[in-house]
C-alpha cells in the first residue's frame, strides 16, 4: 500500500526538520517527496519534470516553495550544464545537480555516474539522485554489481520492507 500523496508531501517536510529545519531543507524534502510519490505510483519522467510536479493537484500554490526551491521546481536544472551545475553540499545546488543527472540520463546507472561524477559533494548528489531515480526506474535497473557490493545487505532488504509493512 503506497501513503497518500498529501501525506507524502507532509511527512517529507518533517523528516528534514530532524537534522535540517532551514525552509529552504524542508521545501527540498517536500518537493522531493512529491516526486518520489509520483514515480512509485508510475509517472513518466516528462510528467515528473513538468513545472512544480505535485501528486496533489494545487498544492504549491496553497504551499508555496521558498523562492530558490521553486527555481529548481521550475526546472532550472533543464538549461544548465556543468560547470554552472554543480554537486556542492548546498541544498539548492545539490537538489539541481541530482535533477540534472535524472533529466540528462535514461538509466539508473547512467545518472547516477552523471550525478557523482560532478564531483563536490558527490554523496550527497548521489544519494539525492539515487532517492527518485530508484522510486523511478525499481531494483531491477540498479547494476547487480552494485547491489551485491552492499555491506548488510539482509538489514537494508528488512528495512525496506518494514517501511512498506508500517502503511
Amino acid at each position: 500500500m503506497l501513503i497518500k500523496p498529501l501525506m507524502a508531501l507532509e511527512m517529507s517536510a518533517r523528516s528534514s526538520c530532524t537534522t535540517h529545519k532551514h525552509p529552504m531543507a524542508v521545501d527540498a524534502c517536500r518537493y522531493m517527496g512529491g516526486l518520489i510519490h509520483g514515480a512509485l505510483i508510475g509517472k513518466s519522467k516528462d510528467e515528473l519534470l513538468t513545472p512544480r510536479y505535485s501528486p496533489w493537484p494545487g498544492y504549491w500554490e496553497e504551499n508555496p516553495l521558498v523562492t530558490e526551491i521553486d527555481q529548481v521546481a521550475c526546472g532550472s536544472f533543464k538549461h544548465k550544464e556543468p560547470p554552472e551545475i554543480r554537486g556542492r553540499g548546498f541544498v539548492v545546488k545539490s537538489l539541481e545537480a541530482a535533477l540534472w543527472a535524472f533529466y540528462k540520463s535514461d538509466t539508473f546507472e547512467e545518472g547516477c555516474l552523471l550525478a557523482v561524477n560532478l564531483g563536490e559533494d558527490a554523496d550527497t548528489t548521489g544519494a539525492i539522485y539515487g532517492q527518485l531515480a530508484g522510486a523511478y526506474y525499481a531494483k531491477s535497473a540498479i547494476p547487480t554489481k552494485w547491489i551485491k557490493g552492499l555491506k548488510k545487505l539482509d538489514l537494508i532488504e528488512s528495512i525496506i520492507e518494514g517501511l512498506f509493512m508500517s502503511n
